[in-house]
């Protein structure tokens, strides 16, 4: 099997249909039941091999904000032991601050690319998991 060094993952935007918050999480978060849809919108997320942590977000008037997609890289090198690093360049596409979910679809996207790019093999449960503590709308089934 060859090694791959970039890869990349489309991330839909989401529309939340439906939300209530059903408890109180350890750590101040909310536990929330949520319905959500994706739809034909997408971010292009690329990532690269590397020995550090960077992103980029390439053509954005925003500045990056880095707390999804940085909490989804360190949470899989947590959980597989992988000393390693990643580039993660964002192709912004959802508007800024629409409640599309862009940051969180964004952070999965980096789980999904980062299980193909090191051939982690985790299970879309175990993806799922690690994407639950980053944000409560972050998996999406």
């Amino acid at each position: 099997m060859a090694r791959l060094n970039c890869v990349t993952i489309l991330a839909p935007a989401k529309l939340n249909l439906a939300l209530d918050v059903v408890g109180l999480l350890p750590g101040g978060y909310h536990d929330l039941d949520m319905t959500m849809q994706a739809i034909t919108l997408y971010e292009r997320v690329v990532l690269r091999r590397s020995p550090y942590l960077n992103l980029r977000l390439p053509g954005s008037l925003v500045a990056p904000i880095t707390k999804h997609c940085h909490q989804a890289a360190l949470a899989f090198f947590d959980y597989t032991g992988l000393l390693a690093g990643v580039d993660i360049t964002i192709y912004k596409n959802t508007p800024v601050r629409a409640g599309m979910a862009g940051g969180s679809a964004d952070a999965a996207a980096v789980l999904v690319g980062m299980n193909e790019l090191y051939g982690a093999h985790l299970s879309m449960s175990e993806l799922c998991a690690l994407g639950a503590k980053i944000g409560a709308d972050v998996p999406l089934p």
